[in-house]
This record gives C-alpha cells, sequence and structure tokens, in this order.
C-alpha cells in the first residue's frame, strides 16, 4: 500500500488546505502576506469546483499533503501546492500524475519565474517553456511535452 493517497476534495478540506497553501507560500515568498491572500484562494478553490475544475488533494500517511487543480478540458493546472514538511517525499509527483489522469489534453500552468524550485520541480515533471508575461513578476507558461504514461 502506498503511503501517498490521492483523492477528490471535500468541504471539510478548505480550512486545512488553506492553511497549508499559506504557510508553503510564506516560505517561498516571505516578504509577501499570503494570510491576507487566504480568502482569495479560497474562494478561487469554490469557484474551480463550481466550474467543474477537478480539485484532488495528497494524503501522505493519512495527514493532508497537498492539493492540485486541473481543468479537465484544456490541461491548465491554477493551483498545486505540497506541504512544506513534506517537499522531495513524492507528493508533488503523485499529484502530477493524478492531475494527467483528468484530461487527455498536455498540462500547463504558470509559475514565476524566480520560484527556483517550482521551475525545478516541473522541468523535471517534463514541462518545457512556451511563453512568459508579467504578473506583476516575470511569469513563465509552461505545458507538459513529456509521452503520457
Amino acid at each position: 500500500m502506498s503511503i501517498i493517497a490521492i483523492r477528490p476534495f471535500v468541504a471539510a478540506d478548505l480550512d486545512p488546505i488553506a492553511t497549508l497553501w499559506v504557510e508553503s507560500w510564506e516560505l517561498t515568498y516571505p516578504a509577501i502576506d499570503f494570510k491576507a491572500r487566504r480568502a482569495w484562494f479560497c474562494e478561487r478553490i469554490e469557484h474551480h469546483l463550481a466550474q467543474g475544475v477537478t480539485v484532488l488533494v495528497a494524503e501522505y500517511a493519512g495527514q493532508l499533503a497537498g492539493l492540485v487543480t486541473v481543468d479537465g478540458a484544456s490541461g491548465w493546472i491554477d493551483q498545486i501546492v505540497v506541504a512544506a514538511a513534506l517537499k522531495g517525499l513524492g507528493v508533488g509527483d503523485a499529484l502530477m500524475h493524478a492531475a494527467e489522469q483528468q484530461t487527455s489534453e498536455p498540462l500547463s500552468l504558470d509559475v514565476n519565474a524566480d520560484n527556483a524550485r517550482a521551475v525545478s520541480f516541473y522541468r523535471r515533471q517534463g514541462f518545457v517553456e512556451v511563453s512568459e508575461y508579467r504578473n506583476p513578476a516575470d511569469a513563465l507558461i509552461l505545458r507538459m511535452q513529456r509521452p503520457r504514461p
């Protein structure tokens, strides 16, 4: 039995996953007050659910470990987060694999260009840069190029 389990998001996940999202982003960008953005994240997840976007959570050894949203029609990943204490243990890999199973389209997403850990993770997953924009920081749009499993 795997130590990582992926399951559909349920309403009771919103508060703990929002806490996980805030903690993860605060470690990545400590100068930004992500607690002030928590309500935005919660509204974003509720919007995704209302629009039929797939929202999945990961559990690692029974504890909430991460989340991914993927639009099955386009393959767009709007949110992916892994608990800071569990990074490097395969949770992100499991979430990405689960996202791939939700669409026949290549996965795509955007990432802040200065978020080196995330950019490196996505490149290991088979994503390549297809464009960039300002958001207000430089951001990259990446699309998965690896063969589908």
